[in-house]
């Protein structure tokens, strides 16, 4: 699919929509974890000139998503194991500081919206409305996280916030393939959703060091419901 970008008058702007054109194609799964990306093509695609193609792929590249090759351009990070677990112990110690500092920094409609959010999104897995479920999974956290007053997590987790999207999304598009793996996919949405109930409430409860040991343990286990995936999609896995 070729992509037409009207020219603006700034070039930062320029790099900056081709880099959210090429991170939204990744997280949709139309350009695929694997796939080779050359500067040259996509500014044919995209119908514009290569340097700020090049800049977005760079950019990319810094963030993680891309890896460079020996013959020149890119390749889309594959699934890995180590990758995850990795991530997601970042993550983990992240966003347990930040529920710590919920804890003492939520209002008593900042509680109310946490708990507005987990029931939406009880709501949507019994309708098995996985994209919703997905979407509001995902706001929860960004809302535990807009309560730390540490901006120091805040960017960090910002940096890798596109790294776990396309972890979890890529988990997402394979659970759609079937019914057996949807309700798989909504057996551990069950699950979180009770996790989150658990940093809710503690949280509510003013009770940080419970909010902190309650979001660790929930991170890291939804990186454990990852990897059965990203074994499946590695080039081993295919042969």
């Amino acid at each position: 699919m070729t992509t037409t970008i009207t020219l603006g008058l700034e070039k930062s702007h320029l790099f900056d929509r081709i880099y959210e054109i090429l991170w939204d194609k990744i997280g949709t799964g139309e350009i695929a974890a694997g796939e080779r990306l050359k500067d040259g093509d996509w500014a044919e695609k995209l119908q514009v000139s290569r340097t700020p193609v090049r800049e977005a792929m760079r950019k990319m590249h810094q963030e993680g998503i891309l890896v460079p090759l020996s013959q020149g351009g890119y390749q889309v990070r594959r699934l890995n194991e180590n990758d995850i677990v990795d991530l997601y112990r970042c993550r983990a110690a992240l966003e347990a500081v930040a529920a710590e500092d919920a804890a003492s920094n939520a209002s008593a409609q900042d509680i109310a919206r946490l708990k507005a959010t987990v029931e939406e999104c009880d709501h949507a897995i019994e309708k098995a409305e996985l994209d919703k479920a997905f979407a509001l999974n995902s706001r929860f956290h960004a809302e535990v996280l807009a309560l730390s007053t540490n901006s120091y997590i805040r960017q960090v987790c910002e940096s890798l916030r596109r790294m776990i999207f396309f972890y979890r999304a890529s988990v997402l598009r394979q659970s759609q393939a079937s019914a057996t793996d949807s309700e798989l996919y909504l057996s551990r949405l069950r699950i979180k959703q009770l996790h989150h109930k658990q940093i809710v409430a503690a949280i509510e409860a003013r009770d940080g060091a419970m909010a902190h040991r309650c979001m660790q343990t929930h991170v890291r286990e939804t990186a454990e419901d990852l990897l059965p995936k990203a074994a499946s999609a590695s080039p081993e896995a295919a042969r």
